[in-house]
């Protein structure tokens, strides 16, 4: 990939990776993987985003509750119906627009092209937001604080709304 699209999206992201191979492997989607196996017509693996997006959802929510815990939300039940709000596949999706993962080509994909893409675009830009999280998780020697930092930055918008409805219904 393109040293100046890499350094656009580490922008966006707030995060310049050590390791850029962790960066391709978050945007490299199965289907790729697949294709490319097929291609070359051997058993060498072409690394995916599979288990980075696992690490990088459970890593998500750890980030999430900490978060709201420092914005003032104070119960279990608050924590978990706001963390859910953030963390669904819908937003991650809108993270990943707002990225512009699809827009400017940064998922490596085999998912086709218009309706077929279309349909698969959610699940497509929701996994590559938890792969980018597990990556920078990784890449960052597992860093609480780096990762939380990112999570807030390309999550500003909706914890910004998620403020101002807390502070509507303190008042």
């Amino acid at each position: 990939m393109d040293p100046a699209k890499i350094q656009e999206l580490e922008d966006r992201l707030g995060y310049i990776f050590n390791d850029k191979r962790l960066l391709t492997r978050a945007l490299t989607h199965p289907t790729f993987s697949n294709m490319e196996k097929q291609k070359k017509n051997s058993s060498e693996e072409c690394p995916h985003q599979e288990t980075y997006a696992t690490l990088g959802d459970a890593i998500l929510k750890a980030g999430f509750i900490s978060i709201l815990m420092e914005k003032g939300v104070k119960t279990k039940g608050n924590i978990t119906i706001s963390k859910s709000d953030l963390e669904n596949n819908l937003q991650l999706a809108k993270v990943g627009k707002r990225l512009r993962l699809l827009e400017d080509n940064y998922i490596l994909h085999g998912v086709g092209k218009e309706g077929k893409l279309k349909e698969g675009a959610v699940s497509l830009c929701s996994d590559t937001v938890e792969a980018l999280i597990g990556a920078i998780f990784i890449d960052s020697s597992s860093s609480m604080s780096d990762v939380i930092n990112c999570i807030s930055k390309i999550f500003e918008p909706e914890l910004r709304e998620f403020e101002i409805k807390l502070h509507e219904h303190s008042r």
